[in-house]
């Protein structure tokens, strides 16, 4: 019988804001603690509040019992602890900062109003067993996201400010946050382009995401089946799964202890589709790749999970792929959706109008869209080796424009 611990650590101050000012602190201290048991095939999860009890190992080695298959050989021999936790910042000073940065905003933009939550995340990630297995992973970072708006607007909110990162440098968002505002208070008309430079996130990626699940793959229902192994995308466009310190809260390991080489793995490489993410299980049953894409909560069974995506870097910053042409920065767009033929399309409730590293005005609303081989293909630009706005690196591309 094989005996591992998997332990979830995290301390929180959450900062509630309201009318731009602090209104509630709210701190967690939990530790979730999930005991395994491996026997004959088969798995056995218990899972507690606090540490781990000898009651909790009883009960794991119990639900042996259920014969929940696991058939599949358990990570051992193996010890690394990587710790991010760089940010040296106390509670206390994490209020009296933000408080300040706050202030700073009731004094310079009183036409808005700012909130939602600011929160200082510590985590601890522990997987260990009895066979040689030990691996740690800490993070500690800051994450701002408030949304504000104007004390004449009808919307519920308008916008928003949004950092992440392992430092609280509350003057260096400020210099970034103003010009956003100034520029809110200008409205601008849309650039009259068929196809216009667009900073897009997240969501135009959630599609190729989603497509390549090894399950999905391997069962042939993804809109990739017939593409693994052929070029789709543009030379310049690499996926690839990133369990690297580029990536917050992201431990290095997965729910059942895979790695990956220098952390990261590519999915897709100068365009060519090479794999979907797996964990252990369809691992071995499509004969693909591990890419360490396991997940689980604390008390449950790994199962394959969402795996943390990031796009290689341009070796330009964002003024020097866009050069002097208009740039809009689609900042709020969401209830767009993709086809599996990759046709996407999205409304945008908020954007801004850039030209040469500056914000000019806040443009209307519109929608954008594409198909995403194009969007990827002749009509990627890149993605920013600097983090000009929101601490990010900015996504650029070309996409259609309506009105």
């Amino acid at each position: 019988m094989i005996k591992e611990l998997y332990q979830i650590k995290l301390y929180e101050t959450t900062l509630n804001v309201t009318q731009t000012s602090i209104d509630s602190i709210r701190k967690k201290n939990i530790t979730k603690s999930g005991c395994r048991v491996y026997e004959n095939g088969y798995i056995g999860v218990a899972g507690t509040f606090g540490e781990a009890t000898k009651d909790t190992w009883e009960r794991a080695i119990k639900n042996l019992e259920l014969k929940i298959p696991y058939d599949y050989d358990v990570s051992k021999d193996a010890q690394r602890t990587r710790d991010l936790r760089i940010l040296d910042l106390s509670p206390e000073q994490f209020v009296d900062k933000s408080e300040k940065f706050l202030e700073t905003l009731r004094t310079e933009f009183p036409e808005f109003i700012f909130s939602n939550k600011i929160k200082l995340i510590e985590t601890e990630v522990v997987l260990k067993n009895d066979i040689g297995l030990e691996y740690l992973n800490y993070d500690k970072s800051v994450f701002l996201e408030l949304i504000f708006k104007h004390v004449n607007s009808v919307n519920i909110f308008d916008s928003g400010v949004f950092y992440q990162g392992r430092e609280f440098d509350i003057d260096k968002i400020l210099e970034e946050t103003r010009p956003q505002l100034k520029a809110f208070n200008n409205e601008v008309e849309l650039p009259n382009l068929e196809k216009a430079l667009v900073i897009v996130g997240d969501e135009t990626l959630d599609k190729i995401s989603e497509s390549l699940n090894g399950e999905s793959l391997g069962r042939g229902t993804s809109m990739f089946n017939k593409k693994v192994g052929t070029k789709a995308f543009s030379d310049n466009f690499t996926f690839y799964g990133d369990l690297s310190d580029e990536a917050f809260h992201v431990p290095f390991f997965d729910a059942e202890g895979s790695v990956l080489e220098n952390d990261i793995c590519s999915l897709i490489e100068n365009g060519v589709i090479l794999r979907g993410y797996t964990d252990k299980k369809n691992s071995k049953e499509f004969s693909f790749m591990n890419t360490a894409s396991a997940s689980a909560s604390y008390d449950d069974v790994p199962t394959l999970g969402i795996m943390n995506i990031s796009i290689k870097k341009s070796d330009k910053t964002f003024v020097e792929l866009v050069g002097g042409e208009p740039v809009i920065f689609a900042v709020v767009a969401s209830g767009g959706d993709c086809t599996n033929n990759g046709d996407f399309a999205t409304p945008v409730q908020m954007a801004y109008l850039m030209q040469n590293g500056k914000y000019i005005g806040k443009l209307p609303e519109f929608s954008m869209g594409g198909n995403i081989y194009e969007i990827f293909g002749n009509d990627y630009i890149g993605l920013s080796k600097d983090k000009f706005a929101f601490n990010q690196n900015l996504l650029i591309c070309r996409m259609n424009i309506n009105k």
